[in-house]
């Protein structure tokens, strides 16, 4: 493992842990009785640093008490449907997290954030919001920043097709 590999290891774990411990203060009901939001995360990434990165966050939204699926897909370029040829959960999620492929040769520098239009069932769900844009900055530092359905129309239409499909609620 050469030294770049290392501080890079270093810093994930950091950002891990303090992710994770910064996370679970901001966000109410992180005790894990009941979960505060059902989370897809796709992870479209192919590097070892992003795939790092996302298991940060992954690790990171369990441990406040996020109930998780993360699914592993390999789309020909950025802005390809991750979920055209799945079918959708019995249950929509709350949220929907991708990670594109595009952060891997810096075509694209976001982490999309998809909600459907109607309200969260908690308001607990709808307050984890801020300190998840908090926690995605932190973790994709200076690769990718995050953006939602309000900062980008392929965001909006993409999180309107889901919730359409059955994906999101």
């Amino acid at each position: 493992m050469n030294r770049q590999t290392r501080q890079l290891l270093t810093l994930l774990i950091a950002i891990a842990v303090l992710g994770v411990a910064g996370f679970a203060q901001q966000v109410p009901n992180a005790d894990g009785a009941t979960p505060l939001a059902r989370v897809l995360l796709i992870d479209e990434t192919r590097t070892f640093a992003s795939t790092m990165r996302v298991g940060a966050l992954a690790g990171a939204l369990r441990q406040a008490g996020v109930e998780l699926e993360v699914r592993l897909d390999a789309v020909p370029w950025s802005y390809a449907d991750p979920l055209a040829d799945a079918e959708p959960p019995e249950e929509p999620y709350d949220l929907t997290l991708i990670v594109s492929v595009g952060i891997d040769d810096g075509t694209v520098r976001e982490v999309w954030l998809l909600r459907g239009s109607s309200l969260w069932a908690s308001a607990e769900a709808r307050a984890t919001i801020a300190p998840l844009r908090e926690l995605l900055a932190a973790v994709f530092d200076s690769v990718a920043s995050p953006v939602g359905i309000f900062d980008d129309l392929w965001i909006a239409a993409l999180a309107s097709l889901y919730e359409m499909q059955g994906w999101l609620r």
